[in-house]
């Protein structure tokens, strides 16, 4: 044969700019693969800046947010991700805001808001003040007070993305407990501009609600009320619509807009239910999930996770936002003892994934002995506060105590347990978990620290609550007044003054 007939194999290489572009269409888990794969891509990604914040978005379990980059350059983000990256785990937040509510008032946290309700002289008034917020330009210097008056009211959860607040009041009367929801916009407080109507009402039942409780997604509600007595009810609401249905069981979860994980009890055996709530007028249970047979009597719950569900709108003003693929679910189980002493608490976590529908059939009942492989079970003392959920970490915090003893004093602490989805080699793990399923691709890493004494004045933490950017400590009373502490990730620290920065080094 002619050696002209001969193929000829040649080989060309992409030069570093051509490579560069085409690495920038990549999303940041398959950027990270090819820095896995292949050494030249991987030098190529540390020299140059955009391409580095898209590998450390991976890095953090974090996507890229929606705010435009001419707002803020992929250099500045990059650091700003670095922070939170750096500073989250360690839980080494970086401002403080100290503030005192009246213990008359009913305070909490939602929406990226500490909310407090007042009364005075028979009116209801809401006061709002937004939490600090680096990633979506609300530095602590610039985030903003709202006041409305309001109708009587004891509850409110809102939901910023849709400027969406669902406020409730509860009443008794001869037909039983009436229970009202409003629908506010959250920077008017007039009619949400999306609800049916601007209220809605309806009777709970003939006992009274020992505890309410509100989740907003999307286009659905569920209104949980624990009766007096330990009867448990969901209502669960299309908001826009006005199509509702309710559900007898111990608690419910969002997965998603349309469907929702619910722990119920048939005849006495709890497990995990999985429905489609498409239709409210028409819930269909898809899928059961077993639960382990020794928490027959045990008291189940979920802990919210507070991070989004669902990518971000394109008008959020987020520089980066938590992955919701990476999101975890937390059961919490508390065990009586059959002796008399002190009851025994578990957490089991898994990825929230897990349990979304898939387009292959699979079976109806999944039994604990094959879905236990993919979770994890943690073993946790019974004084703590929490746990609170966001993104794929879990935060609880130890109060602190009086004086032992021997004199010595036990100062408040936070832990957090955090579930990147690409863990360094040296996480640390304590020796709390029982069970670690040969599946599982959560791998903890866990961290204490102890509360400075400024931080808390040398007071207990009496609860908790946890947002993306922030850690918010309600302190134990001071005469009339609560003392709360929130504490940021990601602000600049304090600026030194004039006199600090030209004074000379000893």
């Amino acid at each position: 044969m002619s050696p002209h007939r001969l193929t000829t194999l040649r080989r060309y290489k992409i030069s570093n700019d051509i490579l560069i572009l085409i690495l920038g269409y990549l999303d940041p888990t398959s950027l990270w693969r090819a820095c896995k794969a292949f050494r030249r891509v991987y030098v190529l990604v540390m020299e140059c800046s955009p391409l580095l914040y898209i590998f450390e978005l991976a890095i953090a379990g974090m996507k890229d947010g929606p705010m435009p980059h001419s707002y803020r350059a992929p250099v500045g983000r990059l650091q700003l991700l670095l922070n939170y990256k750096k500073d989250w785990p360690r839980l080494n937040w970086t401002h403080e805001y100290k503030m005192l509510i009246s213990t008359r008032t009913h305070a909490g946290v939602s929406g990226g808001f500490l909310h407090q309700i007042r009364v005075k002289d028979f009116q209801h008034t809401l006061d709002l003040s937004e939490l600090p917020s680096c990633r979506t330009g609300r530095p602590p210097a610039m985030t903003r007070h709202l006041k409305f008056h309001a109708p009587e009211i004891e509850n409110i959860v809102i939901d910023r993305s849709q400027s969406l607040i669902v406020a409730s009041h509860v009443s008794s009367g001869q037909n039983g407990v009436t229970v009202t929801l409003y629908f506010r916009d959250l920077w008017t407080f007039g009619k949400h501009p999306r609800a049916l109507s601007g209220t809605y009402e309806f009777i709970a039942g003939p006992t009274l609600i020992a505890n309410m409780a509100m989740v907003i997604c999307g286009q659905k509600l569920a209104v949980s009320f624990e009766f007096a007595g330990g009867k448990v009810k969901h209502l669960l609401l299309n908001w826009r619509k006005f199509q509702a249905g309710w559900l007898d069981d111990s608690d419910v979860h969002f997965l998603s807009e349309n469907y929702l994980l619910v722990i119920r009890r048939s005849h006495g055996i709890p497990n995990l239910s999985l429905y489609n709530i498409s239709n409210i007028g028409a819930v269909v249970l898809e899928r059961e999930y077993e639960l382990p047979e020794v928490w027959n009597r045990s008291i189940i719950g979920f802990a919210a996770n507070t991070s989004p569900l669902v990518d971000l709108s394109p008008s959020s003003e987020a520089l980066f936002y938590a992955d919701p693929s990476n999101r975890v679910l937390l059961l919490t189980a508390k065990t009586p003892s059959g002796t008399g002493g002190p009851s025994t608490r578990n957490w089991l976590i898994i990825n929230e994934s897990y349990f979304r529908p898939t387009s292959r059939k699979d079976r109806f009942k999944v039994p604990w002995i094959h879905w236990n492989q993919y979770c994890l079970i943690r073993d946790v003392p019974s004084l703590i506060r929490g746990p609170h959920v966001v993104g794929s970490r879990v935060l609880f915090a130890e109060a602190g105590s009086g004086r032992s003893s021997r004199g010595a004093s036990y100062p408040p602490r936070l832990n957090v347990i955090d579930f990147a989805p690409y863990p360094d080699s040296d996480c640390r793990q304590s020796r709390a978990w029982s069970l670690v399923g040969q599946r599982a691709v959560l791998v903890p890493n866990e961290i204490s620290r102890e509360v400075p004494p400024k931080t808390v004045d040398g007071r207990q933490i009496e609860d908790i609550r946890v947002t993306e950017d922030n850690i918010i400590l309600f302190l134990e009373n001071r005469d009339d007044s609560r003392p709360v502490n929130i504490l940021t990730f990601g602000a600049p620290p304090p600026t030194r003054s004039r006199h600090e920065m030209h004074s000379p080094q000893l």
